[in-house]
């Protein structure tokens, strides 16, 4: 389980990363809608990462490929609010 999740922080990590960056590129309008989900994805990321997992949750390898899914989907900013409730949808079935 070990190494799932820390492969699941990469990506989670990693997709925060790039809603980020698309976060910057975004008009103002864009902006405005888009940034308390990065904001929860970024509070759930850092919940992952300090490994406050729900009692009983496993992290599998399928788990981590749709992380990975979900990152690449991330960079293209039209997009971008539909993937952000997607990441903190997978993100809060662990934390």
């Amino acid at each position: 389980m070990s190494d799932h999740l820390n492969e699941l922080i990469t990506e989670a990590r990693l997709a925060y990363q790039n809603a980020v960056v698309a976060l910057q590129s975004a008009d103002i309008n864009e902006a405005l809608t888009l940034r308390p989900k990065v904001e929860e994805a970024r509070k759930l990321v850092e919940k992952l990462e300090t490994r406050q997992l729900k009692a009983g949750v496993v992290v599998t390898a399928e788990d981590v490929t749709r992380m990975r899914e979900l990152r690449e989907q991330i960079n293209s900013a039209a997009t971008l609010q539909q993937t952000l409730t997607k990441l903190a949808s997978i993100l809060v079935t662990f934390v």
